[in-house]
């Protein structure tokens, strides 16, 4: 087990990663992401993997369109192969306002094969700021033992510095800096792939980041923390040990869908709006 977690309940319309509990349908949740708190934790027995990236395009482990599952009964199970991988959530600021992120490109520097230069977009409530930036690699390490369902993998993970600067045009826009923990697995052609090897588990997450947000013409800087499935850091935002329902002071902040979708009934008209709402290609 590469890492220990609270429970988790994370569930869209194909990826159902719940088994031990009642599933959606398969036609709800779009994009719902469901993040969740850890319990502390290590790192386990490891190697340096950080030479052997050199050559290697990691640019899928963050730029998500489609994943698929290697083991292929997993992949047919629940997930349908045209369904978009969601995109992170996230919050900013003490009172726990959801923050969108969408990245469009994520290409290797031509210099640094342990830069990638990545673009796309943020969102607090209405505003929509476009961004630049980079992710940097800064240490990778490869466990020592195999995942224990999948023994035919290696796993680890990767620790990269975020530095995104949103449009100064733009208004409420300013910089992003973080620490970005990236989780992998290594396929049989050697290449790092994003680790979803228990996606259909209970505490399943990657890509978390722990990071600030600063803007232009305020020096006053705010949390903003970001993840697939986990928001790191945001144990004042749960409401329950079990689902990641959000706490009603903070609900007004973005998150009004989020719960709605996550324990409305499918059946109201409520919740279909929602639904939509949270399905919403807001980037375009």
């Amino acid at each position: 087990m590469r890492r220990l977690l609270l429970y988790c309940s994370f569930v869209l319309p194909s990826y159902s990663l719940a088994p031990a509990r009642q599933r959606w349908p398969l036609a709800a949740l779009a994009s719902l992401l469901l993040p969740l708190a850890t319990l502390a934790q290590t790192t386990p027995p490891s190697t340096d993997y950080y030479p052997a990236l050199k050559g290697k395009n990691l640019s899928t482990l963050w730029l998500a369109i489609h994943r698929v599952h290697p083991d292929k009964e997993m992949q047919a199970a629940d997930v349908a192969p045209n369904e978009p991988f969601p995109d992170p959530i996230g919050f900013i600021g003490p009172t726990y306002q959801r923050f969108y992120l969408h990245y469009t490109s994520i290409r290797p520097d031509a210099a640094n094969p342990y830069v990638y230069r990545v673009a796309g977009k943020t969102r607090v409530k209405n505003n929509i700021c476009a961004f630049t930036g980079t992710i940097t690699v800064v240490k990778a390490r490869l466990y020592k033992e195999p995942n224990i369902e999948y023994p035919q993998y290696r796993e680890g993970e990767l620790t990269c510095q975020v530095a995104l600067a949103e449009d100064r045009q733009q208004p409420g826009s300013g910089t992003i800096r973080g620490t970005l923990t990236t989780y992998f697995y290594i396929d049989k052609q050697g290449q790092p792939q994003y680790n979803l090897l228990e996606m259909f588990a209970d505490g399943f997450s990657n890509n978390e980041c722990v990071g600030t947000w600063a803007s232009y013409t305020n020096s006053q800087p705010k949390t903003c923390n970001w993840g697939d499935f986990f928001i790191p850091k945001a144990d004042a935002l749960r409401f329950t040990d079990t689902e990641f329902q959000i706490e009603p002071k903070y609900r007004a902040n973005g998150w009004q869908t989020y719960q709605t979708v996550l324990i409305g009934d499918a059946h109201d008209p409520g919740y279909k709006k929602a639904l939509a709402e949270e399905k919403r290609v807001w980037w375009k």
